[in-house]
C-alpha cells in the first residue's frame, strides 16, 4: 500500500510556534552499502550503492519529526575530530534540526557500517562507538538550569548512561511538577545496558523494543507489554513495536493492538523502529493529548489507537523506501488514509 504526498496547508503558515520536542541521545554517522545479496566471508563483491546517512536513535527520532512538521531539537555528545564532525551538523541544519545545546568534545563521532540487502530488504549494522561520547548530568545541568520551558515533549534514548539520565529524567519532573509540562517518554532498546528500572517508572511514556522484549522471555508484543506494565508508574502508557507483528501498547492494564501495514514492498528497514517511536509522539502532538493531562477514558483509547496505527503506517512507509526523506511527502496522505 503506497500514499501519496501534498502540498502545505496555507492555515500551516499561520500556525503559532509550537514548543519544541527535545530528543537527548545519539548521533553516529552510517555509512550504508547496499548490496545485491549479502556478501559471502572472504569474497570480493560490487556493491548497488553507497552513501553517508546521519544515525543513532534519538538522532533518527529527530529526522523524522522534523518530516511531520514538528520542530525539535537534539541534544547529545557531538565531537570536533575528523570530516564526519562537520558533516553531522550540516546534516542536522539540512533538516532544520536545532542543536544548540549539544555538548561538544574533543572526540571522533561513532560510525556504523550497513548492509542493506536487496534480496530480503534485510539490514546488518557493524556499530563501532569509537570515543563512546555520552553525556553527563553535569553538562545537562549546565546547559538548561532546571527550565524546560521550551518544550512539550523530553523523549530520552537509553544508552548505558541510564545513571546519569535518571539525574536527567529528576530536573525535568521537578519542573513538570510545578508547570504541567513537558511530557517525559523514553526508549529502552538495547539488552546489553542496566539499570533501567531506575527510570522506567519515571516516565509518562514508555517505548520497549522487540530486542529487549525478547530478551527478557517475552515471545510478542501484546506479552511484552502486559509483562512490563506493573514496571511502570500510575497511568504511564508503554509501547512495544514488533516489526512485521505490528505493535501493542498498554495503558492501566488495558491493552492494544495494531498490524503493521501490508503490501510493501521491503528495501530498508534501517531506522523502522526510530519512525515507529517518532510517528506514535508526532500523533498524539498532533492530536494535541498529553499523557500528563486529564481526559476522559474513551477519548484517551481512541487518540492512542489512532497513534499506534499511524506510527505501523509510518514506519512500514519507511521500509518501502531508502533513507527518510521521502517521508515528507506522504505523512499528510496517511492521516486521510487512516480517517
Amino acid at each position: 500500500m503506497m500514499f501519496c504526498g501534498g502540498a502545505k496547508d496555507k492555515d500551516d503558515q499561520n500556525v503559532k510556534p509550537q514548543k519544541h520536542v527535545l530528543c537527548i541521545g545519539m548521533a553516529c554517522v552510517d555509512f550504508v552499502n547496499i548490496v545485491k545479496e549479502f556478501p559471502l566471508e572472504d569474497s570480493d563483491q560490487r556493491i548497488q550503492d553507497y552513501y553517508w546517512q546521519r544515525g543513532g536513535n534519538a538522532s533518527n527520532n529527530c529526522t523524522v519529526l522534523s518530516l511531520l512538521s514538528i520542530p525539535c531539537e537534539f541534544m547529545g555528545v557531538l565531537g570536533t575530530e575528523g570530516v564526519e564532525a562537520s558533516w553531522i551538523l550540516k546534516d542536522f541544519e539540512s533538516f532544520n534540526i536545532n542543536t544548540e545545546h549539544c555538548v561538544i568534545k574533543d572526540v571522533h563521532c561513532p560510525v556504523g557500517t550497513i548492509i542493506l540487502n536487496m534480496t530480503n530488504g534485510t539490514r546488518t549494522i557493524l556499530f563501532f562507538p569509537r570515543d563512546r561520547p555520552e553525556m553527563l548530568y553535569e553538562d545537562f545541568q549546565l546547559k538548561f538550569k532546571k527550565d524546560f520551558s521550551a518544550y512539550s515533549w523530553i523523549h530520552f534514548e537509553l544508552c548505558s548512561n541510564v545513571l546519569e539520565i535518571s539525574k536527567m529524567i529528576d530536573d525535568v519532573l521537578c519542573y513538570k511538577n510545578s508547570n504541567g509540562q513537558p511530557v517525559v517518554s523514553i526508549e529502552i532498546e538495547k539488552p546489553e545496558f542496566h539499570n533501567y528500572n531506575l527510570v522506567i517508572n519515571k516516565a509518562d511514556l514508555v517505548f520497549v523494543s522487540k530486542d529487549y522484549a525478547k530478551s527478557k522471555g517475552f515471545a510478542n508484543a501484546k506479552e511484552a507489554v502486559s509483562g512490563f506494565y506493573n514496571l511502570c508508574k500510575e497511568g504511564a502508557i508503554l509501547v512495544c513495536a514488533w516489526s512485521e507483528q505490528g505493535a501493542s501498547l498498554c495503558i492501566n492494564n488495558e491493552v492494544l493492538t495494531c498490524p503493521a501495514l501490508q503490501n510493501i514492498k521491503v528495501v530498508d528497514t534501517l531506522g523502522a523502529g526510530d519512525t515507529f517511536v517518532a510517528g506514535f509522539v508526532g500523533s498524539l502532538l498532533s492530536q494535541r493529548f498529553y499523557p500528563t493531562e486529564p481526559e476522559h477514558t474513551t477519548k484517551i483509547i481512541t487518540k492512542l489507537e489512532y497513534a499506534l496505527n499511524y506510527a505501523c503506517h509510518l514506519a512500514g512507509l519507511k521500509c518501502s523506501m531508502y533513507g527518510y526523506t521521502g517521508l515528507k511527502d506522504c505523512y499528510k496522505c496517511i492521516d486521510a488514509e487512516l480517517k
